[in-house]
């Protein structure tokens, strides 16, 4: 009798047993057939109560970011830093799909000894033949800095079309502080460009004029019509002010607004910010006009992210077109919509094409002039902006004659305002 229980027993624990493994065997096909649909696309209730297709790139996303990071490092000599990454859902346009990517944002300290381009179109070679998708590379800027913006990404068909999604975006900057070449992605030699002969209209400004005499003087002496444009209630800002009038130059006020990082403001209390009033702007935009008597144009100083603002440009301008001035957006950000609200105010404007000295470096600056004399002979005209530094001033003295050489005809800004 008890050997009968026993049986009984040992069957209704097996039975429990295979019942418990059947119950896992389930929860695990549920688990990873969960996995497996995650990985290739998911539906969520949108906020209208539609259906929203989610296609998960995650993977291929991050496997990207590691093909990228293996491309930078073969650059011993760039800075590398990330500025944020994250995983977003991207939506699909013109379907009810959207793809979950791994993002990032990172930017790229490269030598003076390259251009801000070839070292983008460097990168996007090498990322193109290692399999990522391009998704854009434009000229931009980082921190207020002329840099290079590029766009990379991977392929995927996401809502029944296929389509690009960007997985990093990278800028290029200068930091002047890389100076080896011997890793570095040099530039073709600009020696023989002054053979070829070139028709466009070229205007240079000279910034940040006032700090000395000196530095103004060497550049009236060259006897190129250039254009200057004076900071405000430095030591020496009316001394410059009389030798560019005496010389037949343009003057102009340097006015200084707000950039996209307030700790970084040179000219303190003289800035004009974002949150003042428009009272107060108008004031302070009128009081740095009439300090510099016969200026006939005005440029901002930094100012990234007041002239970003609308309210902040409209108020500039109402005082600039009062006075009769022209204005010229320094552009010192892509955002910038200075030049735009001029031309709709009646205000004569133009826009700068293209920074000629972020480089310390005289041979760097002379390859700047030359690509602003290419701007100029594709597009009719250009703006180039320069700075009253020592090393500015040395490349023009050396090399001015032979940019008349190329035949790009020097105008004064006024030529090219419209």
């Amino acid at each position: 009798m008890a050997r009968r229980r026993k049986k009984a027993s040992n069957k209704t624990s097996l039975w429990i047993l295979l019942a418990i493994i059947a119950v896992l065997t389930i929860m695990a096909g549920m688990f990873y057939a969960s996995i497996s649909s995650d990985k290739e696309s998911t539906e969520v209730k949108a906020v209208d109560g539609s259906k929203k297709e989610i296609v998960s790139l995650l993977d291929e996303s991050i496997e990207a970011q590691r093909i990228l990071d293996s491309i930078l490092l073969q650059k011993g000599n760039w800075q590398l830093i990330e500025k944020g990454h994250g995983v977003k859902n991207v939506d699909v346009e013109g379907t009810t799909a959207a793809v979950k990517v791994n993002t990032r944002t990172l930017a790229i300290g490269v030598p003076v000894s390259t251009t801000l381009e070839n070292a983008g179109n460097w990168v996007q070679g090498k990322a193109t033949k290692a399999g990522l998708a391009v998704i854009s590379g434009e000229p931009s800027t980082y921190k207020g800095w002329e840099s290079y913006k590029l766009q990379l990404g991977v392929a995927a068909k996401a809502g029944g079309i296929n389509k690009k999604f960007t997985v990093d975006t990278i800028y290029f900057f200068y930091n002047t502080n890389l100076s080896s070449e011997g890793n570095d992605v040099i530039s073709p030699p600009a020696a023989t460009k002054e053979e070829t002969q070139y028709t466009g209209k070229l205007a240079i400004i000279v910034d940040d004029c006032g700090y000395d005499i000196k530095s103004v003087r060497r550049l009236t002496d060259l006897g190129l019509p250039l254009s200057f444009a004076i900071l405000p209630y430095k030591d020496f800002s009316n001394d410059a002010l009389e030798v560019i009038k005496s010389t037949g130059n343009v003057p102009m006020l340097h006015l200084p607004m707000e950039p996209s990082n307030r700790s970084a403001m040179s000219e303190g209390s003289r800035t004009i910010l974002t949150d003042m009033k428009e009272k107060e702007i108008r004031k302070m935009t009128k009081k740095a006009i009439e300090s510099l008597p016969g200026i006939v144009g005005v440029n901002n100083h930094q100012g990234s992210k007041a002239t970003s603002d609308k309210r902040v440009m409209e108020t500039v301008l109402r005082e600039v077109k009062k006075q009769g001035l022209f204005f010229v957006d320094s552009k010192t950000i892509a955002t910038s919509v200075a030049r735009d609200m001029a031309r709709e105010m009646g205000v004569k404007t133009a826009r700068n094409d293209v920074f000629l000295d972020n480089s310390k470096d005289v041979e760097e600056i002379r390859k700047q002039v030359y690509k602003a004399i290419e701007m100029a002979e594709k597009n009719g005209s250009a703006i180039a902006i320069c700075h009253a530094r020592p090393a500015t001033v040395k490349m023009w003295e050396k090399y001015a004659d032979e940019f008349r050489k190329t035949g790009v005809k020097f105008v004064h800004v006024t030529e090219v305002l419209y």
